[in-house]
């Protein structure tokens, strides 16, 4: 998917949900290639729209059922994977990191879509550390007044645990090195 499409299909899914009679809004932090794309502006593609939740449990339960008709009649209409809204991402990292409330970047219909600092984005992407991660944070920082490695080691203090830093440590040190080398 390009950043066009994405927005497209962004508001095909806004749609869907307010066919089906969906009123309260379905919050959501846009974060992954989808960001790059839309707020960074790379220049690649993206496979899906990874997301982290920013409703409580139970508005989430309400919700969900829609959600997936909704990416379901998305992905039919526009010939996507079904995981192209990949809220799996949530669940894979919810006790890894610290989700922020982020600004809200678009209203469509009832799915409101908030973005996160690019700080947060640049942590997440040293603590995946694949290639086209440091890649992506090398844009980032190209945005940022990030200098050094001390700099970008407290953004990961601020939103990843100890535990998943602990636990992807050679990721993170070899991001790092590449990122900020010497």
């Amino acid at each position: 998917m390009q950043a066009e499409e994405i927005e497209k299909y962004l508001a095909q899914l806004g749609h869907e949900l307010a066919d089906q009679g969906v009123q309260k809004p379905i919050r959501v932090l846009m974060i992954g290639g989808a960001y790059m794309l839309l707020l960074a502006n790379v220049q690649r593609s993206t496979d899906d729209v990874d997301i982290f939740w920013l409703e409580e449990e139970d508005a989430l339960q309400r919700a969900i059922y829609a959600l997936r008709e909704g990416v379901r009649a998305v992905a039919e209409k526009q010939k996507l994977e079904p995981d192209w809204f990949n809220y799996m991402t949530h669940l894979l990292m919810y006790d890894m990191v610290t989700i922020p409330k982020g600004r809200l970047w678009k209203r469509l219909g009832p799915l409101h879509i908030y973005v996160p600092p690019k700080e947060y984005i640049l942590a997440l992407k040293i603590l995946a550390g694949r290639k086209k991660d440091i890649e992506d944070s090398k844009v980032l920082l190209q945005h940022m007044k990030v200098k050094t490695r001390q700099q970008a080691g407290q953004f990961l203090d601020r939103y990843v645990s100890p535990a998943a830093q602990a636990n992807n440590a050679e990721e993170i040190e070899n991001a790092l090195d590449e990122l900020f080398p010497g």
